[in-house]
């Protein structure tokens, strides 16, 4: 289904947005913490339809249900359930939304996958989540995904939408389970957390502990560059048509972000105190989050200023 423009589309739903550039494509709101604009979910409407991210256990598929009857496309129909990575605001949705599409396929990276699929690895990863942000279940409490239903993808691999395919792309540094996915027919990319947050407009920092590391992140997002996308569709939150600026921009603020929290590391190790002094030239949303990212990779490089990120 699709309509003639994005105003009808907002005058219908004003959580459900067409991706420019596209006739298939949607932004669903997935309403993190149950606020707007801060995580979101894609719609292909594509003879094989797709959910790309499926965000948090407890508010995200009520929504992406909703979406799916807006859009006129039956649950039984959906083919790919995608979350880029399984960080629980992008994937605490799979299994419940795998439950309600049930012919869908659950595509997640290969070093990810089992987190999902494996009781004792999803329960873990909760507890995990748990401690990171000191409270309980602050995503809801995420459903298995079933293993035969599950695909472990790797770089290069395709999913097929019917009428053209998306490509996954290995992108580590924000997490070494996290992938990418390219449409070259509508040069669209999916960038998952590898490029940054863009929260009304502006960019800011995805860094959040346990995994990141600053030269697999800067090399990612070199890499993404050459697939000179037009358009770039962030989980958090915004589509960005100057997808070249955009990731020029990214690679140069992420040395700059790492150095500015090594120096305010000099005085306190508290992220919270660093966020707080950094917030408003870097942005609120999940910032201390970010700042222990950073302090985690310090502490376990001792490096913020390896020539390869230069």
């Amino acid at each position: 289904m699709s309509w003639e423009d994005d105003t009808a589309v907002t005058e219908r739903d004003p959580d459900l947005e067409r991706v420019p550039g596209t006739e298939d494509g949607y932004r669903i709101d997935g309403r993190l913490f149950g606020q707007p604009g801060r995580v979101a979910v894609y719609v292909l409407d594509t003879p094989k339809p797709a959910v790309i991210d499926t965000g948090t256990a407890d508010t995200t598929p009520d929504v992406v249900r909703a979406a799916l009857e807006e859009l006129d496309i039956a649950r039984d129909e959906v083919a790919h359930l995608i979350p880029t990575h399984v960080h629980l605001d992008h994937a605490g949705g799979a299994g419940e939304l795998a439950r309600a599409c049930p012919n869908a396929t659950v595509h997640c990276h290969e070093r990810g996958i089992d987190f999902l699929t494996d009781p004792e690895l999803l329960e873990k990863l909760k507890r995990s989540v748990e401690r990171a942000l000191g409270m309980e279940a602050p995503y809801g409490d995420p459903d298995l995904v079933p293993a035969e239903r599950a695909r472990a993808i790797r770089d290069g691999d395709t999913i097929d939408l019917g009428d053209r395919t998306l490509e996954a792309i290995d992108a580590p540094g924000h997490a070494p389970h996290q992938a990418c996915f390219f449409d070259g027919t509508t040069d669209t990319m999916f960038v998952a957390d590898a490029a940054g947050m863009l929260l009304e407009g502006d960019l800011s920092p995805a860094t959040q502990p346990p995994n990141f590391d600053l030269e697999d992140a800067v090399s990612t997002v070199r890499r993404l560059q050459t697939f000179d996308p037009e358009t770039l569709c962030y989980p958090h939150f915004g589509v960005a048509t100057d997808a070249t600026a955009r990731l020029e921009t990214y690679e140069a603020m992420l040395p700059e972000w790492v150095e500015t929290v090594a120096a305010a590391a000099e005085t306190t190790d508290d992220p919270l105190e660093i966020a707080n002094d950094l917030r408003e030239e870097w942005g609120s949303m999940g910032l201390e989050g970010d700042v222990a990212g950073v302090l985690q990779y310090l502490e376990e490089t001792g490096d913020t200023r390896r020539s390869d990120t230069e």
